[in-house]
């Protein structure tokens, strides 16, 4: 054991390690100060904010950063890590998707892996493994409640803390994973802490019930040094874990029960976190949590980050001694009320004038426990909408498009049936999560009124410039802004400004170009702020969590091609009400479409002309849903190909070898407009079934409703409504009028 001490202590006295010549000295706010490692995204740095506080700054391969469809995952998992807060998640801080080199920052706290803790100085007792399994249930609740799995939650992912377990690298390291991995199928989490459903490719859907049988695999291995189906390679890691029972003989009576529930090797069958919560007891306190040795290695990495002002971080003090000479039995333990640890003490600046405020989310019971599951197919944009002809549109469509491939969640295969309310499944019951950030850090855009709609260009040719315009150009100058509509509430018209959420990652309705918002929503909402007389700020955030933003007062409204239905309007989700409903000023119509090659040279021109014919279409989609229902309606069934991505699907068209595809309106407008300068495909017969997109405003702001409805008809009515779907071609889509709630 003295032995494992002193190669802890030697593990940790390397932690931090002096800059090479070709790292960087600065990222983003953040001064670097020595290099932590390196991981599947890239290289992790040592940094300090302005403030003193450590942060841990992960940046991207330069392979990674060359990849547009990694960004795009990389900007829709930061937007969603950015709400999970908590004392056990390692929050991030601040993010940069579309620099030159994508990086995050995370919180960094002195802290020791459970795998080096275990491998160095031996199995944890009984009380710690409990003590710790109580954090990461904690931690779990945080991460499933703004719609993320973890799907690695293994010991190298869990630090040990004086404070407590933190959990690291929540969904975002999944970025890099699933740009290397997309295209081979592999699964994507640790053999041995896996579930079951994760190695089965025909198995249930990855939901949050995968992290508690890796919780369960973590159990184990805290507390004997082994993991739950032993040592081995990693197939036949793989194998034991689908086939054979976890070895569990050496746990203590009452850990044994815990972890035997949690490895069940069917989902349905294991622990929702609120009955583990209540099985385990309450988190803390932490004081002395954690067997001497490992506590030792944390003084002397405390001792090694002790003086944030100091450029030396690599002269150690005495183990003996706390930050600044302060004998460690001296310091205070801090705890909350409920035996949490208390946050850090270190101030956080204060967010700029007009940030919103980060989320505080009530959550309410999910169907199976769990909450909402990254790995479930993504609530789309479009919801349930009754069939109206024989050829019924499917309810939902996700959001993607050729330039922003769809990640691996998004090619997920249907399973059940997807919910058509603000998140993927119900958030999990009885937790208040106060999200992190400051209302989207850098992912947050102000469009400005002098022009710059994130993706226009000037009469000169640059981006964003915009050209004095009256009010009549989609981006007009500062004249064109009015004082504050006395229709908007006291505080909006005091404030100047309106927070608009969105999923900026859908061309050609709202997405990222040269670093900034672009689309039809983005022009809209900039014409609508001029016609309010407010500056627009965009904030990205994940789909599923944008109505809840607008509940807890994130944003004042969501734009991002929200369907219309009965049921988001009321605020249910399967007919379990979620919240107070919204009201939706509807400002577009859109269904799916026929793409054919330039020319429809083979005349398909309606769903009925597709019998016999061979058809491309994205896996996992409700388009491919739809063919289903072309297929039960033809004579000749209709030969379907799938793909794991739009580029796929478009270039099998392109090149002959499918007659149509089959795909959203606005992004087969996009596409064939912009693919091969416009000569390859073009837009064949009417929309299918086309549903109203509406401006979600919270069922209780009537004022805004109302002057955001009239802000839309004065646009609708001067022409400027008309131009800004022309530019993005989707005249097709136009409404005659504003109208509130017109969806059914």
């Amino acid at each position: 054991m003295q032995n494992g001490v002193g190669q802890l202590l030697a593990r940790v006295g390397v932690l931090v390690r002096p800059l090479a010549k070709h790292d960087p000295q600065q990222i983003g706010p953040f001064r670097i100060i020595g290099l932590l490692g390196g991981g599947g995204m890239g290289r992790v740095y040592l940094g300090r904010a302005a403030d003193g506080r450590p942060v841990a700054v992960k940046t991207a391969r330069s392979e990674l950063a060359d990849d547009r469809g990694f960004r795009a995952r990389f900007a829709r998992e930061v937007s969603a890590a950015q709400q999970v807060g908590g004392p056990f998640v390692a929050p991030v801080v601040d993010a940069a998707p579309h620099d030159d080199v994508p990086w995050m920052a995370t919180e960094y706290v002195p802290g020791v892996s459970l795998t080096d803790a275990v491998h160095d100085c031996g199995p944890l007792p009984e009380r710690a493994v409990r003590l710790l399994t109580a954090g990461l249930l904690h931690a779990l609740t945080a991460v499933h409640a703004h719609g993320l799995v973890h799907r690695d939650l293994k010991p190298s992912n869990i630090l040990l803390t004086a404070e407590g377990p933190r959990v690291i690298d929540f969904g975002i390291a999944h970025s890099a994973a699933d740009t290397a991995l997309t295209t081979t199928g592999t699964a994507l989490g640790t053999p041995g802490f896996m579930a079951p459903e994760q190695l089965v490719m025909t198995g249930p859907k990855v939901t949050g019930a995968a992290d508690v049988f890796a919780l369960g695999g973590v159990i184990v291995y805290a507390a004997t040094g082994g993991g739950p189906y032993g040592n081995a390679d990693p197939q036949v890691l793989m194998y034991r874990t689908v086939h054979e029972e976890p070895r569990l003989d050496e746990l203590p009576d009452g850990l044994r029960e815990l972890a035997a529930a949690c490895l069940a090797k069917e989902p349905e069958r294991r622990p929702a976190l609120p009955a583990l919560m209540e099985r385990v007891g309450a988190p803390g306190p932490y004081g002395d949590w954690l067997p001497e040795p490992v506590a030792v290695a944390l003084r002397r990495l405390s001792a090694q980050l002790s003086d944030p002002r100091s450029p030396d971080m690599f002269a150690l003090r005495s183990p003996a001694e706390g930050p600044a000479g302060v004998p460690y039995d001296q310091l205070p333990t801090s705890t909350a009320a409920d035996g949490a640890p208390a946050p850090p003490s270190y101030d956080v600046p204060p967010p700029p004038a007009g940030t919103p405020a980060p989320p505080q989310t009530a959550t309410t019971p999910s169907p199976d426990g769990y909450g909402p599951a990254l790995a479930t197919p993504p609530q789309e944009r479009h919801s349930p909408a009754p069939p109206l002809g024989p050829y019924a549109v499917p309810p939902n469509r996700p959001p993607h498009s050729p330039e922003q491939p769809a990640s691996p969640e998004q090619l997920a295969p249907p399973g059940r049936p997807m919910s058509p309310g603000p998140s993927r499944r119900r958030l999990l019951a009885a937790l208040s999560v106060v999200g992190v950030g400051v209302g989207g850090g850098a992912l947050a855009w102000a469009l400005q009124p002098d022009g710059g709609d994130g993706g226009g260009t000037s009469a000169g040719g640059k981006p964003g410039g915009g050209k004095p315009s009256g009010g009549s150009e989609p981006g007009g100058n500062p004249s064109a802004i009015r004082s504050p509509s006395g229709r908007l509430p006291k505080e909006m018209r005091d404030k100047g400004i309106v927070t608009i959420g969105s999923d900026i990652a859908y061309p050609p309705m709202e997405f990222v170009r040269d670093g900034r918002p672009a689309g039809l929503d983005v022009d809209l909402a900039h014409a609508l702020g001029r016609e309010l007389g407010l500056r627009v700020t965009f904030v990205n955030a994940a789909f599923d969590a944008l109505l809840t933003g607008l509940h807890v007062n994130r944003f004042d409204l969501v734009m991002s091609a929200l369907a219309d239905t009965k049921e988001r309007q009321e605020g249910r989700t399967d007919g379990t009400k979620t919240g107070s409903g919204v009201d939706l000023v509807d400002y577009f119509e859109a269904g799916l479409v026929l793409v054919v090659r330039k020319g429809n040279p083979e005349g398909v021109k309606a769903p009925e002309d597709l019998s016999g014919r061979s058809v491309a279409v994205q896996r996992g989609t409700l388009a491919r849903d739809y063919l289903d229902e072309v297929n039960r309606q033809v004579t000749k069934k209709v030969r379907i190909r799938e793909f794991d991505s739009p580029a796929e699907v478009y270039d099998d068209v392109a090149k002959g070898r499918s007659t149509a595809c089959l795909d959203d309106f606005p992004v087969a407008a996009h596409t064939a407009a912009t693919r091969a300068g416009g000569t390859a495909l073009e837009l064949s017969g009417k929309q299918l079934e086309p549903i109203p997109y509406g401006v979600a405003v919270a069922k209780t702001n009537t004022a805004l409703r109302d002057a955001v409805r009239e802000a839309l008809d004065r646009l609708i009515r001067n022409g400027e409504y008309a131009k800004i779907l022309k530019k993005w071609r989707v005249e097709e889509c136009a409404v005659k009028r504003a109208v509130v709630n017109g969806g059914s």
